[in-house]
């Protein structure tokens, strides 16, 4: 079961995404074996995507039909903040007032997630400025850096694949022990990705790499948050003087 430690939407709360956010940048100097092999995974799969995203792209516009449109229509609403931050609002609110601590607590973690792992995303757009497939131009078409504003050319990662595993991931680990949660967070999550592509917004690498972004860094916030940081106490006591490091491992 998944606790988190008590989150409050105070002053310390937003200045926790910054910690968090730096602690999570400055993480690989501390990755192990098993992080390193999860970067591996996801850098060769995002490669094998990516040298079928032409041929992937023609098959799903070719074969795109009216349900599939309507099913792309609806999910895609997973992704976009315009839809989900008031639904998150209304969890926190429900959490807060309603006596329902941990539903308040997985509101918080999730905006947090929400705003941290679009960070990430919006950079990595800032800095390859790949063009959309609906532009015509080939997958392989980059930019490179740069400060340009065009929403063509902003295709990798999917921002809507980022935002709503980074929301999914948050519910189905504090939910874990719920059967029905988990594997319909992720389910929702994976169809908003898929819309991206039946859309011909974005390439298929583009939306797995984005759902990796919003897992994994949702995955570090709730970890962060579940254990509790080293801390150091002063201890005086009258007789001796010194230091109690309080370490979570």
């Amino acid at each position: 079961m998944a606790y988190s430690e008590h989150v409050e939407l105070n002053r310390g709360y937003f200045m926790g995404y910054l910690s968090d956010t730096r602690d999570i940048i400055f993480s690989p100097l501390h990755w192990k074996g098993r992080q390193w092999m999860e970067v591996a995974l996801v850098t060769g799969t995002t490669v094998a995507l990516y040298s079928v995203d032409g041929e992937i792209q023609r098959e799903v516009q070719e074969d795109r039909s009216s349900w599939s449109n309507e099913t792309a229509r609806a999910a895609r609403r997973f992704g976009d903040g315009q839809y989900t931050l008031p639904v998150l609002g209304a969890f926190y609110l429900y959490g807060r007032y309603g006596g329902d601590a941990k539903a308040a607590e997985t509101a918080l973690l999730s905006l947090e997630s929400f705003v941290v792992s679009g960070i990430f995303t919006g950079a990595l757009k800032a800095l390859g400025h790949r063009d959309r497939p609906y532009t015509g131009q080939p997958y392989n078409t980059w930019h490179g850096p740069g400060t340009g504003l065009s929403d063509s050319n902003l295709s990798f990662p999917s921002g809507h694949s980022t935002f709503a595993f980074s929301l999914a991931t948050v519910f189905a680990k504090e939910y874990v022990d719920n059967r029905f949660i988990p594997p319909a967070a992720y389910g929702i999550a994976t169809l908003t990705a898929l819309s991206r592509v039946n859309d011909n917004d974005h390439w298929l690498s583009d939306v797995f790499f984005g759902s990796a972004v919003g897992y994994f860094t949702a995955k570090a916030i709730c970890s962060m948050h579940s254990n509790p940081r080293t801390t150091v106490i002063p201890i005086f006591d009258g007789k001796y003087t010194g230091f109690m490091i309080n370490h979570p491992y």
